[in-house]
């Protein structure tokens, strides 16, 4: 029995990806995400052999889930063995939808993870949740509910915007967790849960690059800013996506790519303090 619920964010091993483990007072292990294959040894120190009573999947680039499919490519996740896997991903097809504004884009961001999570997918039989807006989850104390999952019209930045957003909460604290959710995703997240919203701390969406507006943020109202994001992209996040105005994003209809520089600009307006950042190493959160 602990003390306290305590959520670990991982560094990266990996050049940037998002990994979360939460401990409960029953000493129970949830896991977000995981990051790449390189991640998965750091990622095992801090299971320590608990018992994994979920893994939950925000979405489908493999820097949240390379290292899941490749522990289940490796030995059908037994060094994890987690008792339910939970996620909701948009199908290979959504990528020669017509309406993709760069149908090449989007071909080429599917293939290089939704084949590979199809091809571990039988593994998962008797494990697998496709979770839903509106789903409820209990473990232990942590309670969490789903607010978002994709949709098939968001098909601008499909992949980021099939993130599921959930909030995770204890009877003392809350975390809202918006994987890589980008700025179209999130009109229809603030349009539809803006009531839902507030929370204690916030992830940033999409390593606070090129993800959610400030309406979004303004609702949370968070006390603490929870940040994935390596060295490079906590100081600049432009550099990752390259000019926010170039021609070529507003051909394929990526024009509110929002930077971190601002990204953290409006934090500051938002008065938040406290801010854990992956790139300083793995941080101790106590919920």
């Amino acid at each position: 029995m602990n003390e306290n619920t305590v959520m670990y964010q991982i560094t990266e091993t990996s050049e940037f990806m998002m990994s979360f483990v939460i401990i409960t007072k029953e000493n129970n292990a949830i896991i977000i995400d995981g990051g790449a294959p390189e991640d998965m040894p750091l990622l095992k120190q801090y299971i320590g052999g608990r018992h994994v009573s979920a893994w939950i999947l925000t979405h489908a680039h493999l820097d949240h889930i390379g290292g899941f499919i490749s522990e289940a490519k490796r030995n059908g996740l037994a060094d994890f063995n987690p008792s339910r896997v939970y996620f909701n991903f948009p199908p290979l097809s959504l990528a020669e939808e017509g309406q993709v504004i760069d149908r090449e884009a989007t071909r080429r961001d599917f293939s290089e993870s939704i084949p590979a999570f199809l091809e571990i997918y039988p593994t998962l039989q008797g494990k697998k949740t496709i979770l839903h807006q509106g789903d409820r989850l209990q473990f232990d104390e942590v309670t969490i509910d789903v607010l978002f999952t994709w949709r098939k019209e968001l098909l601008n930045n499909p992949m980021n915007d099939s993130s599921t957003v959930f909030r995770l909460s204890t009877p003392n604290k809350s975390v809202l967790f918006l994987g890589d959710l980008g700025p179209e995703g999130g009109d229809i997240l603030f349009r539809e849960s803006r009531h839902l919203l507030k929370s204690d701390m916030v992830q940033m969406a999409h390593h606070g690059q090129a993800g959610v507006g400030l309406e979004v943020y303004a609702a949370i109202m968070p006390e603490a800013c929870i940040w994935c994001s390596n060295e490079k992209i906590f100081e600049n996040g432009e550099a990752f996506w390259g000019p926010m105005e170039t021609e070529e994003l507003r051909r394929r209809g990526w024009i509110r790519m929002y930077g971190t520089a601002l990204t953290r600009q409006w934090m500051d307006i938002l008065g938040v303090k406290t801010h854990y950042v992956s790139k300083d190493g793995t941080n101790k959160i106590i919920l």
